[in-house]
């Protein structure tokens, strides 16, 4: 966890753009943190999974959540993860296709939430908003798998993602009524990603879309899944100005 402080402290406080925090330094050592956990925790998670296998759970009838309104509060940690991830929710899901599977990218001994678009929130800080709230999916639909990742980070600043990156095909900003945002379409061996950053004066919010449903990981090559992005460029830029994103 300290890796993640120490990497988030520095983009939080130090006034420096927080340039790159959609690539892959800050979320491996998130994913490195969250390893540990689970490694030291094996044994409590086997006592839990042979518990909850041996009981029989019967859920009440969920019919209207989907339209009833997200959560408000944002006075704790939870209740900011709470809200966050409703948002994200449905508005990655308004942009799928009906029929699409949507499942949690996780890594390898890691327990997948029950609802796939819940945010992880890596501390940075005592502030519910002091943390780094992430989370990726894997979209799969009749035309393949894919991806769709979300960061989001508090910065008192304006920087976003640079230009002329390894692989960048597509790069170029707009102002938007929140701030600015950063739109770029990038390639790494047959993988594409469509990514778009918003910049306010003071949070970093970025979504992006690729053709793979492999988790990123630092120095792995992602296999080609479909033809294409599991969202196009227009509709990442949609996510990136989803209303109600704000710490």
């Amino acid at each position: 966890m300290e890796e993640i402080r120490s990497l988030l402290t520095a983009y939080v406080t130090e006034g420096e753009p927080p340039i790159g925090l959609s690539g892959e330094g800050i979320l491996s050592a998130a994913r490195l943190a969250r390893r540990r956990q689970l490694l030291t925790g094996a044994a409590a998670l086997a006592v839990v999974a042979l518990a909850l296998g041996l009981a029989v759970v019967v859920l009440p009838h969920r019919s209207g959540v989907a339209t009833a309104p997200c959560p408000t509060a944002s006075d704790t940690r939870a209740a900011l993860v709470d809200r966050l991830s409703c948002v994200v929710g449905r508005a990655v899901r308004r942009l799928l296709p009906p029929d699409a599977q949507i499942t949690r990218l996780t890594i390898p001994g890691e327990v997948p939430p029950a609802d796939p678009f819940r945010l992880i929130a890596d501390p940075a800080g005592d502030e519910p908003r002091d943390a780094l709230f992430h989370m990726g999916v894997r979209v799969t639909d009749a035309r393949g798998t894919g991806s769709v990742y979300v960061l989001m980070v508090p910065s008192r600043n304006s920087g976003g993602p640079p230009c002329n990156e390894r692989g960048e095909i597509v790069c170029r900003r707009e102002p938007a009524p929140q701030g600015l945002l950063w739109l770029s379409t990038l390639r790494a061996g047959d993988t594409l990603t469509h990514r778009v950053a918003l910049a306010t004066p003071d949070a970093v919010v970025q979504f992006w879309s690729n053709d793979s449903g492999v988790l990123e990981q630092a120095g792995v090559s992602l296999p080609k899944q479909r033809p294409e992005p599991a969202l196009t460029l227009e509709q990442v830029r949609e996510l990136a100005l989803t209303p109600g994103l704000n710490f």
